[in-house]
């Protein structure tokens, strides 16, 4: 297996409205499947962040209450003084 496919992604994994009250249990079920949390889980949004390797998201999309598993992306923003493009 090459270094790419070893390296892990950032990921928000989203938690059905109904499962919301189960977010720390969710998050622990995510954990054993190969999540790594980067953060505290955010219960009033039902989210969950984290890393995981690429070959793993398909474990972390079965997870009872779970109803998307996302790559995380990046946001560049420009200093308030730059031009617009």
């Amino acid at each position: 297996m090459d270094d790419l496919a070893q390296s892990k992604i950032e990921v928000i994994v989203t938690v059905a409205e109904d499962r919301k009250a189960n977010l720390k249990q969710i998050a622990s079920e995510l954990q054993i499947r190969g999540l790594e949390l980067t953060a505290e889980p955010l219960e009033d949004l039902g989210m969950i962040t984290g890393k995981a390797l690429e070959m793993n998201l398909d474990q972390l999309k079965i997870v009872n209450g779970v109803t998307a598993v996302e790559k995380a992306g990046t946001v560049h923003i420009a200093p308030p003084d730059a031009e617009v493009q």
